[in-house]
């Protein structure tokens, strides 16, 4: 797991006595509205950037993924109130901080991604580099556990997978399975 001298585009933007640093094409989900980090300073903003950056990306690793894409962001939606820049970062800079928090990294899945959801799931890596995703807690459905261990012989873990996707799919697929068999019931 190593990346060397990566460089993805942020803004920086001044707000209430700091300045936060923004990845709208890294995250695109938030990254025009929520800054990944701040600092007092433009100085020590981007300094925060580029180690939540090498974090970010190790962790993308870690969870099998590859390296989220450079897109560029697009100057006509840097405003006035933001500055342009460049992170540049490496996981040489931070291997050993990030080894030490990478095996207690996990995933949360609920179902059909609503985190309102009675239902959900936590994946942990095994020691094959694949995540046992497992149901968090008990179902908010009385069934019982023979009907269960019908449904899916090795519960509560569900399946094991490879990426993220794969897991949010196979939860969302059980899930829909436990609710057709309580309604036979």
């Amino acid at each position: 797991m190593a990346f060397e001298n990566v460089v993805y585009p942020a803004f920086i933007k001044q707000e209430e006595g700091s300045f936060g640093i923004y990845f709208p094409t890294l995250l695109p989900d938030y990254g025009w509205e929520d800054y990944l980090v701040s600092g007092p300073s433009k100085k020590e903003a981007i300094q925060n950037a580029k180690k939540a950056l090498a974090y970010l990306l190790a962790g993308a690793l870690y969870d099998n993924e590859d390296l989220p894409n450079q897109a560029p962001i697009p100057t006509n939606l840097v405003t006035e109130e933001t500055e342009l820049v460049f992170i540049k970062t490496s996981y040489s800079n931070y291997a050993r901080e990030i080894e030490e928090h990478l095996p207690g990294r996990h995933w949360h899945i609920t179902f059909n991604r609503d985190w309102g959801s009675d239902f959900q799931a936590v994946a942990y890596k095994n020691t094959q580099g694949f995540w046992d995703v497992e149901v968090d807690g008990d179902l908010p459905i009385e069934m019982e556990q023979e009907r269960l261990l019908q449904l899916c012989p090795t519960y509560p873990v569900i399946c094991t997978v490879r990426r993220r996707v794969e897991a949010e799919e196979a939860f969302d697929s059980f899930i829909l399975r436990v609710k057709e068999m309580y309604k036979q019931l």
